[in-house]
């Protein structure tokens, strides 16, 4: 099945058309960048083109398959550290593009994303499925091959495009970026430094919003080091520098204590920062990982206790204590 999208024929199946016809849950247009694990291809980026709160929408090159499990950490302005679900199963796929549903999602998280989706549906956000149109416009179309080429170029003209329209940058300019360097190359990190070292509150602001793409690199590390030197008492620039920090790969690290882990390794490659000759580098890097112990302790204790109340819920099953619980037919 077909229907036109902002001028372009989008093939729909009819899968994808019953799926969205059950939707119950409300949606809210957004564009975030995330971080995809678990696909046929491992881990990738991608973008959330729509999300409520039992799943969302995604872009990604990766292969997405109707039936794999997803890791999603979705980056969102304004939050410490990237959304976090443990289970989005592939509901449908077509393209590029894929629908999938939250069937793992930790409380805590759950709680951000229910807050998250209410704030968006109080502003009024655009709840149709066509509200974010063409992810690339027809005019940025075959730029990626000329700018993976040139960084210092690709740096420039992001720029540019950020500063003509930051709320749209993340999935035009910014997605286009991400398509011309799929890994933050040290030759773009180098770009990206240089711009933030010469530059003032506009530079480091777009240069955080592409490093948006690597979320869990340590090739990013250079870049952000460079915005901490220049912007550590600016504390809306240096919430941006946590967020990336916090946003850990997922893809070495297993088991309930996964994100832990994760931020574990995250503080060890912290231990570089702290050779800096940049004083205000040396403090954040010190104050951050203390930080990062603390969020390892509590992620720790809330695992622990969700295990306790499993094992607790186990016995009592085993013993025949329901407690006059009885589930609803449906």
């Amino acid at each position: 099945m077909i229907r036109p999208v902002d001028g372009k024929v989008e093939r729909r199946s009819v899968m994808n058309l019953k799926v969205e016809e059950k939707r119950a849950a409300p949606r809210v247009a957004v564009q975030f960048q995330a971080m995809v694990s678990g696909s046929v291809e491992s881990e990738g980026t991608g973008m959330v083109l729509d999300l409520s709160q039992s799943g969302c929408r995604v872009e990604s090159p990766l292969l997405m398959l109707p039936g794999l499990s997803l890791e999603l950490r979705i980056a969102v302005p304004g939050l410490e550290w990237a959304l976090m679900v443990d289970g989005a199963d592939v509901q449908w796929a077509d393209e590029d593009r894929a629908g999938l549903a939250f069937v793992r999602i930790r409380e805590t998280e759950r709680q951000r994303l229910n807050e998250l989706v209410a704030a968006r549906l109080a502003k009024g956000a655009d709840t149709g499925d066509d509200a974010q149109g063409e992810l690339i416009p027809f005019e940025f179309q075959g730029l990626e091959a000329l700018l993976s080429k040139d960084p210092e170029l690709a740096v420039s003209k992001g720029l540019a495009w950020f500063t003509q329209n930051r709320m749209e940058f993340c999935y035009r300019g910014g997605s286009l970026l991400n398509r011309a360097f799929p890994t933050c190359t040290p030759e773009l990190a180098a770009a990206l430094g240089e711009l933030v070292k010469a530059g003032g509150n506009r530079e480091a602001d777009f240069a955080l919003a592409l490093l948006q793409n690597y979320l869990g690199s340590t090739s990013t590390d250079d870049v952000l080091k460079e915005i901490v030197s220049r912007f550590s008492h600016d504390v809306r620039i240096m919430g941006g520098v946590r967020t990336i920090i916090n946003s850990p790969s997922m893809a070495s690290v297993s088991g309930e204590f996964r994100l832990a882990e994760a931020w574990r390794v995250k503080k060890e490659s912290l231990m570089r920062w702290l050779t800096d000759e940049r004083q205000a580098v040396r403090t954040f890097a010190e104050e951050h990982m203390a930080e990062l112990d603390r969020m390892i302790v509590v992620e720790q204790r809330r695992v622990e206790a969700e295990r306790e109340l499993r094992e607790r819920n186990r016995h009592e099953d085993e013993s025949g204590h329901d407690h006059g619980y009885r589930p609803k037919p449906f």
